[in-house]
């Protein structure tokens, strides 16, 4: 399995601007945002979504936006898309579940970055576990993982517990 050190690696060897920080916890963006003391909107998260002919799709978006499921597969011309597993995200990025970036996987998986995320500056995303943030771009973001930048439709929050 990939981790905090593969991924700074990985972005060393790309030679882009990042960092990769240590906190106490950071399986969830609450947890980020609570750890790091930063707004929402300063944390990217990488959503692993699977078709339903097992189609893997990675969705940066901001940690305080939740993805449209259904309007986002019609918009990328699938049926439906849900959340993977976490056994799939593993199997698909080499990371565990809660500490996705949103580059270096351990294979090229198609990546949708939200154009919201451009030019705000650097945000914090899955820095490789639960306990690493990374904090690098978003247009690197797009130029390391040949991102597609799209409007990446969203719904309101549910509750407090649908944060992820």
């Amino acid at each position: 399995m990939l981790g905090p050190r593969e991924l700074e690696e990985a972005l060393r060897r790309e030679g882009v601007s990042f960092r990769i920080v240590e906190v106490p916890r950071a399986a969830t963006a609450r947890e980020a945002s609570d750890s790091l003391g930063v707004p929402m909107e300063r944390i990217a998260k990488t959503v692993v979504l699977v078709s339903e002919g097992g189609d893997v799709v990675l969705v940066v978006v901001r940690a305080d936006r939740r993805v449209d499921q259904a309007k986002l597969a019609r918009l990328l011309g699938f049926k439906k898309l849900r959340l993977a597993t976490d056994e799939e995200v593993t199997s698909s990025t080499g990371y565990p579940p809660g500490g996705v970036p949103p580059v270096g996987h351990a294979r090229r998986l198609p990546v949708y970055l939200d154009a919201e995320l451009l030019g705000a500056g650097p945000v914090y995303a899955g820095g490789g576990d639960e306990r690493h943030l990374l904090l690098i771009n978003p247009e690197d973001i797009v130029r390391l993982a040949g991102a597609q930048v799209i409007e990446v439709p969203k719904k309101a929050w549910r509750q407090a517990s649908d944060r992820r």
